[in-house]
């Protein structure tokens, strides 16, 4: 009855057969003050039970989010919209803005998942009873554990595996319970907050700044210290801004996908393999995404043919597509953006631009040359952004040695102009990307020196130096560069 999210395979949202070990006690912590004291105690009093009592034993293999969902109730929580799945406590969290991946309290829901990633899935729920002075570690009480409620003594919940239901990568605060404070929320940001996201590829690490509304940008920080390593080292990346939440994508060297989220908190979810989700596709070589609404569209090309997915607003992925081969030859990149409801894809094939549209229906247009209506081809590299209907863009030539702008306007008339005067001649150019942020145009440049540059096309068309980004923090070779808009 229960049925994951995942594409690719069936299993209970909730812990149903596993037999969950006790972990044994750590007696250098000391717990927290109780933020809900009365869960706490709901849940400890209950250990040793069977399923029965919660809500009638009528998953008698599957009822941890049975059992947390009684004791939130017991203890006088708002349970609306909780239900046996322990996933229907991430959808709880989302709804009532009290999902976190750090600072557990008393009271929460911890949701248990095998793998690796923040997301609307969920192997197993129970709920924390104690907290460490640090807040690293946790005492914990949860149903159907070793086919009970059973509770766990104090243990690390960062680097913790629970046997059968994997890490604990999220908590969810219950809402309602006497004694505790309101959710907080953290409401967009007013359009001139937004600020842009930049993460460079350098010696098979990503590394990521945030250019603040202050125009200055913050130190860069490797992503995999925090998100944990990408298998056999990155390859390229991409991003797309959600609201507060930035999604990263790499590309490994051995040709598969990769993802993380940046939540609105600054926190990072763990590296996903996005192989498991929307199905296997070999020998990706180059990603790109953007953001549409709650969901994001990813395309990729793989042995030389465009690909597409969508990673939908609950955290579940659509399989892969083939979007085709235009021109005939290998395509050699691929950029992605959204005006309005249309997502736009241009590719690179045999020195060619090519252009299709996805409609919001999910049918595609035909691909069309757009080199045939801009004039210029031997094309290298291109990087798009929508703006105010047009899609924007930005390519290369010559090696990299030439740059140009240009835009596909609403109506559907394609022009190309000359960017030297922004990109100054002498520097060759070996990756760039773009994005749109508060409207406007911004774009980097990854140059054969290893600097990266950055630009932005204001609204009235006037353009600012590409100026280099400081890059204290990024070691090696850096050869590559994704860019994308938020907040936070």
């Amino acid at each position: 009855m229960f049925k994951t999210p995942k594409s690719t395979r069936v299993r209970s949202f909730l812990l149903a057969t596993a037999l969950l070990a006790p972990v044994l006690g750590m007696a250098s912590a000391a717990p927290a003050a109780a933020d809900a004291p009365s869960v706490a105690d709901i849940a400890r009093s209950q250990v040793g039970n069977d399923c029965t009592p919660y809500y009638g034993c009528v998953y008698p293999s599957a009822w941890c989010a049975e059992f947390s969902r009684w004791v939130w109730k017991q203890a006088g929580a708002n349970t609306s919209g909780l239900n046996a799945a322990a996933a229907s406590f991430y959808g709880y969290g989302q709804r009532n803005g009290t999902l976190h991946t750090s600072g557990p309290q008393v009271g929460d829901a911890v949701l248990w998942d095998d793998d690796g990633s923040v997301s609307g899935e969920a192997n197993h729920v129970s709920l924390v009873v104690a907290v460490s002075s640090d807040g690293s570690q946790i005492q914990t009480v949860g149903g159907n554990e070793s086919h009970k409620v059973s509770a766990k003594g104090w243990f690390n919940w960062r680097t913790y595996v629970n046997p059968g239901a994997g890490r604990a990568l999220a908590f969810v605060s219950p809402v309602g319970v006497p004694g505790t404070p309101p959710p907080n929320t953290t409401p967009p940001a007013p359009t001139g907050q937004w600020r842009a996201q930049v993460a460079v590829e350098s010696g098979g690490g990503i590394y990521h700044a945030i250019r603040k509304a202050d125009r200055t940008w913050t130190g860069f920080g490797d992503v995999q210290d925090v998100a944990g390593e990408v298998p056999g080292g990155v390859r390229t990346t991409a991003e797309a801004g959600i609201d507060g939440t930035t999604h990263v994508f790499a590309v490994n060297n051995e040709g598969k996908l990769y993802h993380t989220v940046r939540l609105a908190d600054g926190n990072w979810a763990g590296f996903g393999d996005v192989h498991a989700e929307a199905g296997p596709l070999a020998n990706i070589t180059q990603v790109a995404a953007v953001s549409s609404g709650t969901e994001v569209q990813v395309v990729v090309v793989a042995d030389g043919k465009v690909y597409h997915t969508v990673r939908r607003a609950n955290g579940t992925w659509a399989p892969f597509g083939a979007v085709g081969n235009p021109g005939g030859a290998p395509v050699t990149k691929v950029a992605v953006s959204q005006t309005g409801t249309d997502t736009q894809v241009v590719a690179v094939s045999g020195g060619s631009l090519f252009h299709t549209v996805r409609h919001a229906d999910g049918t595609w247009t035909n691909w069309g040359d757009a080199s045939a209506e801009t004039g210029v081809s031997g094309i290298d590299d291109v990087a798009v952004a929508g703006t105010a209907g047009d899609l924007q863009l930005v390519v290369t030539t010559d090696g990299g040695a030439k740059r140009y702008h240009g835009a596909r306007l609403a109506s559907g008339q394609w022009v190309l102009n000359d960017l030297s005067a922004v990109v100054p001649a002498g520097v060759t150019v070996t990756d760039l990307a773009a994005a749109q942020v508060n409207n406007e145009f911004q774009a980097a440049f990854v140059t054969t020196d290893g600097r990266v540059l950055h630009t932005i096309r204001a609204v009235n068309g006037t353009w600012s130096p590409a100026a280099p980004i400081d890059l204290t923090g990024v070691p090696g070779t850096r050869t590559g560069v994704s860019i994308t808009g938020t907040y936070n």
